[in-house]
């Protein structure tokens, strides 16, 4: 059994993707497809399907020839002994047998020498080549995001992701990094400068929001507990505890009964409530930026 890593890994079975999505050839052999789904299946389950590596590897491969998903599924499976995992090594050794020779994947480690563009790679073939290949690679350094932000970013990314899923309620990843792509002009958001955390987690605030009501047929419990989060958190800010909400909540929706849970409250009524207590929110920012100006004037 040659000697892999996560990486070599992870690109032959992303390049088995790629190639069992183009039409029909002769390389697409029943056992060719019956490994692939076995290696997919078992590193599904040993990621978790839940898992943000889990997620990952569904969306890599989906869309198996993105730099980006595949970069996000390495980031995701670096805490995983993926090489150490004899099973898993034995698919994709398996896996790699069956891939037709001009398909360029790694089998086992490559050792490259300086000698123009010649590469040999140990084990059972020796190939020598002098094919220019350029790549981009996503290297995120101290300038962008650090694990921790990249963290709740992910966190907060997959409600939004959550709110944009299809009709067939499939958690939708994509969607939510084009946003940060575009709004910050990266090829990942992993790129994203951790000077603009702050900004990032505000602006997918703002997404989460935007498309609530998108979860109000699809789950509504989910979309209720999204206005119990949001009012209890503007609540945090402004220092209040539940039974000051509670009674806000009566005073500004001109309730004939004291409030002793949001359970009681409609839909209608928590939207309203948010939207009351966000208003609190923005004037006691302003208040408390206005009075810190004053003092160092």
């Amino acid at each position: 059994m040659g000697i892999m890593s996560t990486q070599s890994i992870l690109t032959t079975l992303l390049t088995a993707a790629a190639l069992l999505k183009k039409p029909i050839q002769d390389f697409a052999t029943q056992s060719l497809t019956d490994v692939y789904g076995a290696a997919k299946a078992y590193l599904l389950k040993k990621f978790g399907e839940t898992s943000e590596a889990g997620k990952a590897l569904e969306m890599a491969t989906a869309k198996p020839e993105s730099l980006i998903r595949k970069e996000l599924l390495i980031e995701e499976a670096a805490t995983t002994n993926l090489a150490g995992d004899r099973e898993l090594v034995r698919l994709i050794e398996q896996l790699a047998m069956l891939l037709p020779a001009t398909v360029e994947t790694v089998r086992q480690d490559v050792r490259i020498d300086g000698h123009g563009n010649s590469v040999h790679v140990a084990g059972r073939d020796i190939i020598h080549t002098s094919k220019h290949v350029f790549r981009n690679t996503i290297t995120p350094d101290e300038r962008h995001l650090t694990l921790e932000q990249r963290e709740r970013i992910r966190e907060m990314a997959a409600m939004v992701a959550d709110r944009l899923a299809g009709a067939e309620g499939e958690t939708n990843f994509a969607s939510v990094y084009r946003l940060l792509q575009r709004r910050y002009q990266v090829a990942s958001y992993l790129l994203i400068p951790h000077g603009q955390f702050d900004d990032a987690l505000a602006f997918l605030k703002r997404q989460r929001a935007i498309h609530r009501a998108r979860l109000h047929q699809r789950n509504p419990s989910a979309y209720l507990n999204d206005y119990y989060r949001t009012i209890f958190a503007g609540a945090g800010e402004l220092g209040w505890g539940r039974a000051t909400v509670y009674r806000y909540a009566g005073e500004k929706l001109h309730l004939k009964r004291p409030v002793t849970s949001l359970k009681e409250l409609g839909p209608l009524q928590l939207k309203a409530l948010a939207k009351f207590i966000q208003r609190e929110v923005r004037t006691n920012r302003n208040r408390n930026q206005t009075g810190g100006a004053s003092e160092k004037g």
